[in-house]
């Protein structure tokens, strides 16, 4: 299990450093668009990633023998949860900028373009086209508000997960707490019983022992 427990802490280390280089690769991103959305699915993919590995995380500490044990891999898992948390706003927060300049740079195209570009650019595609590659660009970029929008709320049940494993670790604490103190209140119980029972059998014995004397004495008087 500490050899399993291990692969999963690399993995995680792993994941959380190809995450951040994604993110840094869409601050850096200028278009074409399909450029971002081709990111944005890389991103999406290691935060789901992340997030199945902080669960297998959540699973260990539920399987741990000791109390101390799976306290240490519950705060871990917490913390892992933060960590992921704060990517994804910075996933969330680089999407929006470079959505922002592709969107900036497709308006200069269409509006900001000097005479002669204008009379080059009609050689290779119409008015028309332009505002049908506009439309594109708008489409895609709603497509991607709707993922991030997606990732968002993954989050939520994350953190929601979070909780409830929390609150199960908190209520097995206490469970074994009690289970303690029963266990020593019968180890007090038994011992008492044994002493009794000690004390019983030392009763007995000088009773047999008087009953033999009087015995003993009977045969004598008869005899002499």
């Amino acid at each position: 299990m500490l050899k399993e427990l291990s692969t999963v802490r690399e993995c995680i280390v792993n994941t959380n450093v190809t995450l951040k280089s994604i993110i840094q690769e869409i601050y850096s991103c200028d278009g074409p668009i399909e450029s971002l959305t081709q990111l944005n699915a890389d991103g999406r993919n290691q935060i789901n990633v992340f997030r199945n590995l902080i669960e297998n995380l959540e699973l260990y500490a539920r399987e741990a023998e000791s109390q101390q044990e799976r306290s240490e891999v519950v705060e871990e898992a917490r913390n892992q949860r933060e960590y992921l948390t704060s990517n994804i706003a910075s996933f969330r927060k680089a999407n929006v900028e470079c959505m922002a300049r592709i969107h900036k740079k497709s308006s200069e195209q269409l509006l900001g373009t000097s005479k002669e570009e204008q009379v080059r650019h009609k050689l290779k595609m119409d008015k028309e086209n332009l505002l049908k590659q506009s439309s594109t660009v708008t489409n895609q970029l709603l497509s991607v508000s709707r993922q991030l929008a997606s990732t968002s709320q993954q989050s939520l049940d994350t953190l929601e997960t979070l909780l409830k494993s929390s609150s199960t670790v908190s209520n097995i604490s206490n469970e074994i707490k009690n289970a303690k103190g029963a266990l020593t209140q019968s180890e007090k119980l038994l011992n008492k019983y044994g002493q009794r029972e000690t004390t019983d059998k030392i009763i007995i014995m000088f009773a047999f022992a008087f009953f033999l004397c009087v015995i003993a004495y009977i045969i004598q008087k008869r005899l002499f």
